[in-house]
Protein backbone atom coordinates (compact mmCIF):
# COMPACT_ATOMS: atom_id res chain seq x y z
CA UNK A 1 0.00 0.00 0.00
CA UNK A 2 2.70 2.26 0.67
CA UNK A 3 4.27 2.92 -2.86
CA UNK A 4 0.66 3.80 -4.15
CA UNK A 5 0.14 6.01 -1.59
CA UNK A 6 3.08 8.11 -1.84
CA UNK A 7 2.39 8.16 -5.56
CA UNK A 8 -0.93 9.63 -5.09
CA UNK A 9 1.52 12.33 -2.92
CA UNK A 10 3.91 12.58 -5.73
CA UNK A 11 1.46 13.26 -8.10
CA UNK A 12 -0.52 15.47 -5.80
CA UNK A 13 2.50 17.45 -5.06
CA UNK A 14 3.54 17.66 -8.91
CA UNK A 15 0.22 19.05 -9.92
CA UNK A 16 0.58 21.42 -6.94
CA UNK A 17 3.73 22.77 -8.00
CA UNK A 18 3.02 22.99 -11.86
CA UNK A 19 0.05 25.04 -11.17
CA UNK A 20 1.88 27.90 -9.16
CA UNK A 21 2.70 29.65 -12.25
CA UNK A 22 -0.82 29.79 -13.21
CA UNK A 23 -1.80 31.46 -10.33
CA UNK A 24 -1.10 35.07 -10.53
CA UNK A 25 -3.02 34.83 -14.20
CA UNK A 26 -5.57 33.24 -12.69
CA UNK A 27 -6.16 36.74 -9.96
CA UNK A 28 -5.90 39.01 -12.94
CA UNK A 29 -8.14 37.34 -14.83
CA UNK A 30 -10.82 37.34 -11.66
CA UNK A 31 -9.69 40.82 -11.30
CA UNK A 32 -12.70 43.22 -13.12
CA UNK A 33 -11.69 44.20 -16.86
CA UNK A 34 -13.01 47.86 -17.71
CA UNK A 35 -14.85 47.68 -20.96
CA UNK A 36 -16.10 51.14 -21.85
CA UNK A 37 -18.12 49.70 -24.82
CA UNK A 38 -19.68 46.59 -26.31
CA UNK A 39 -20.28 45.97 -30.42
CA UNK A 40 -21.54 43.20 -31.32
CA UNK A 41 -22.10 41.39 -34.61
CA UNK A 42 -24.69 38.49 -35.52
CA UNK A 43 -28.07 37.05 -36.26
CA UNK A 44 -31.28 36.27 -34.31
CA UNK A 45 -29.17 34.77 -31.07
CA UNK A 46 -27.92 38.56 -30.30
CA UNK A 47 -30.57 40.82 -32.33
CA UNK A 48 -32.05 42.97 -29.67
CA UNK A 49 -34.25 45.00 -31.79
CA UNK A 50 -32.55 45.94 -35.34
CA UNK A 51 -35.10 43.58 -37.70
CA UNK A 52 -38.01 44.79 -35.68
CA UNK A 53 -36.97 48.47 -36.61
CA UNK A 54 -36.75 47.31 -40.37
CA UNK A 55 -39.75 45.05 -40.78
CA UNK A 56 -41.59 46.52 -37.78
CA UNK A 57 -42.46 45.73 -34.09
CA UNK A 58 -42.27 41.93 -33.05
CA UNK A 59 -46.04 40.68 -32.40
CA UNK A 60 -46.65 39.91 -28.49
CA UNK A 61 -45.70 38.30 -26.45
CA UNK A 62 -41.94 38.89 -27.90
CA UNK A 63 -40.43 40.71 -24.86
CA UNK A 64 -43.08 40.78 -22.75
CA UNK A 65 -42.19 38.22 -19.92
CA UNK A 66 -38.61 39.82 -19.08
CA UNK A 67 -38.99 43.24 -20.30
CA UNK A 68 -43.34 43.81 -19.37
CA UNK A 69 -43.29 45.04 -22.95
CA UNK A 70 -42.85 44.73 -26.26
CA UNK A 71 -39.47 45.00 -26.72
CA UNK A 72 -38.96 44.91 -29.78
CA UNK A 73 -37.03 41.42 -30.18
CA UNK A 74 -38.25 38.26 -31.52
CA UNK A 75 -37.75 36.62 -28.27
CA UNK A 76 -39.35 36.60 -25.10
CA UNK A 77 -36.61 37.22 -23.06
CA UNK A 78 -33.13 38.16 -22.68
CA UNK A 79 -30.03 36.87 -25.19
CA UNK A 80 -26.64 35.98 -24.91
CA UNK A 81 -25.43 39.64 -25.18
CA UNK A 82 -27.71 40.77 -22.65
CA UNK A 83 -25.98 38.31 -19.76
CA UNK A 84 -22.42 39.24 -21.45
CA UNK A 85 -23.36 43.02 -20.95
CA UNK A 86 -24.42 42.64 -17.68
CA UNK A 87 -21.57 40.32 -16.78
CA UNK A 88 -18.96 43.30 -17.99
CA UNK A 89 -21.46 45.95 -15.89
CA UNK A 90 -22.40 47.61 -19.09
CA UNK A 91 -26.42 48.50 -20.14
CA UNK A 92 -28.26 46.47 -22.77
CA UNK A 93 -26.93 46.84 -26.00
CA UNK A 94 -29.26 49.05 -28.32
CA UNK A 95 -30.07 47.78 -31.72
CA UNK A 96 -27.99 50.56 -34.43
CA UNK A 97 -31.08 50.11 -36.59
CA UNK A 98 -33.13 51.74 -33.94
CA UNK A 99 -31.65 54.76 -33.20
CA UNK A 100 -35.12 56.41 -32.15
CA UNK A 101 -34.46 56.52 -28.33
CA UNK A 102 -31.17 54.90 -28.35
CA UNK A 103 -27.95 55.37 -26.19
CA UNK A 104 -25.08 54.27 -28.20
CA UNK A 105 -22.55 55.53 -25.36
CA UNK A 106 -21.94 51.91 -24.25
CA UNK A 107 -21.74 50.09 -27.47
CA UNK A 108 -24.03 49.30 -30.54
CA UNK A 109 -25.86 45.98 -31.37
CA UNK A 110 -25.34 45.66 -35.38
CA UNK A 111 -27.10 41.87 -34.61
CA UNK A 112 -30.35 41.68 -37.04
CA UNK A 113 -32.27 38.10 -36.86
CA UNK A 114 -32.38 36.14 -40.11
CA UNK A 115 -28.46 37.54 -41.20
CA UNK A 116 -26.15 35.00 -42.79
CA UNK A 117 -22.77 35.43 -43.98
CA UNK A 118 -23.48 35.61 -47.12
CA UNK A 119 -24.32 38.20 -49.10
CA UNK A 120 -27.72 38.82 -50.18
CA UNK A 121 -26.69 38.85 -54.05
CA UNK A 122 -27.29 34.99 -54.00
CA UNK A 123 -30.76 33.12 -53.95
CA UNK A 124 -33.20 33.04 -50.50
CA UNK A 125 -32.34 29.68 -49.79
CA UNK A 126 -28.80 30.29 -49.91
CA UNK A 127 -28.88 33.70 -48.12
CA UNK A 128 -31.76 33.74 -45.82
CA UNK A 129 -34.62 35.92 -44.98
CA UNK A 130 -32.73 38.78 -43.88
CA UNK A 131 -31.17 41.90 -46.91
CA UNK A 132 -28.68 42.30 -43.82
CA UNK A 133 -25.64 40.12 -44.15
CA UNK A 134 -22.46 40.34 -42.07
CA UNK A 135 -20.98 42.03 -44.63
CA UNK A 136 -24.18 44.91 -44.43
CA UNK A 137 -22.86 45.00 -40.84
CA UNK A 138 -19.94 45.54 -41.30
CA UNK A 139 -20.55 48.23 -43.34
CA UNK A 140 -22.68 49.82 -40.95
CA UNK A 141 -20.19 49.42 -38.29
CA UNK A 142 -17.83 51.28 -40.74
CA UNK A 143 -20.13 54.32 -40.89
CA UNK A 144 -20.96 54.28 -37.12
CA UNK A 145 -17.08 54.63 -36.29
CA UNK A 146 -16.85 57.82 -38.77
CA UNK A 147 -19.86 59.63 -36.34
CA UNK A 148 -18.06 59.23 -33.39
CA UNK A 149 -14.90 61.44 -31.98
CA UNK A 150 -11.80 59.90 -32.25
CA UNK A 151 -11.22 60.70 -28.00
CA UNK A 152 -15.05 59.07 -27.38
Amino acid sequence: MEPRHSRHITLGLFIWMASLPFIPIMLAAASSCDFPAIFNFGDSNSDTGGLSAVFGQAPSPNGETYFHHPAGRYSDGRLVIDFIAESLGVPYLSAYLDSVGSNFSHGANFATAGSTIRPQNTTQSQSGYSPISLNVQSVQYSDFKKKIPDNS
